[in-house]
């Protein structure tokens, strides 16, 4: 064999090695960007979520969790199941909160309506308080994990939601 097929065999041999580790490394960094992106949605269904509760103190009467195709809550937990299933145990946190969050609504709303004099008793807005406290505590577990899963920076918006 002689020299020019031997090293044009060598050159072709590292040419495809280097079109590999490009490849790949195009494909990593196409991944990390596409969970970037849904790290973001997820941190927007968040968002929107923690909004339907804070509404939840001002509403006059509970509605329910809405006729929305897909509520926020559930559009979290999809993009968490096929994006972010390291996020399942602090999911199951937001999910246990948002019972208590729903029966607790549920219970005063039936209360307001068959005696209004024991609902202003019964202290609903400090109660309320307690689950949203708890309801913080755990979006705030998940959104710190979630950035810190998908390298998304926080922004000054962000810090201001946390005060």
């Amino acid at each position: 064999m002689s020299n020019i097929v031997y090293f044009s065999l060598w050159l072709v041999a590292a040419v495809i090695a280097i079109a590999l580790a490009g490849a790949t490394i195009a494909r990593s960094l196409r991944l990390r960007e596409v969970r970037r992106l849904k790290a973001l949605e997820l941190l927007e269904a968040l968002d929107r979520y923690s909004e339907w509760v804070a509404a939840q103190r001002r509403a006059a009467f509970f509605q329910g969790e809405g006729e929305e195709a897909e509520t926020p809550l559930e559009e979290a937990r999809h993009i968490k199941q096929g994006w972010f299933p390291e996020l399942a145990g602090d999911m199951v946190e937001i999910l246990v909160v948002h019972n208590r969050l729903v029966d607790f609504l549920w219970n005063q709303q039936l209360l307001r309506l068959k005696d209004p004099e024991r609902w202003m008793e019964s202290d609903h807005d400090s109660r309320f308080l307690e689950l949203w406290r708890q309801h913080r505590y755990a979006m705030e577990g998940v959104q710190l994990k979630l950035r810190a899963l998908a390298h998304v920076p926080h922004s000054e918006r962000d810090e201001h939601q946390l005060a």
